[in-house]
């Protein structure tokens, strides 16, 4: 069940450096824009949501 990151692997690196991006490139662009602390935590959340559903997906399915 589920799924680990072998970082023996070359291909490791770029998808573990995916996997920070879905969750600092949001959130550096609302800090951007000047949003108040409230809209900063929201989408910290919804961010790590969203890593957390990919994350779901991509250990559940079979190929």
């Amino acid at each position: 069940m589920g799924w680990t990151v072998n970082f023996a692997r070359p291909s490791a690196i770029p998808i573990t450096l995916l996997l920070i991006a879905l969750v600092a490139v949001p959130l550096l662009i609302v800090k951007a824009k000047g949003a108040g602390t409230g809209i900063e935590l929201i989408t910290g959340a919804a961010s790590i949501t969203v890593l957390c559903l990919v994350c779901a997906y991509l250990s559940s399915r079979t190929e």
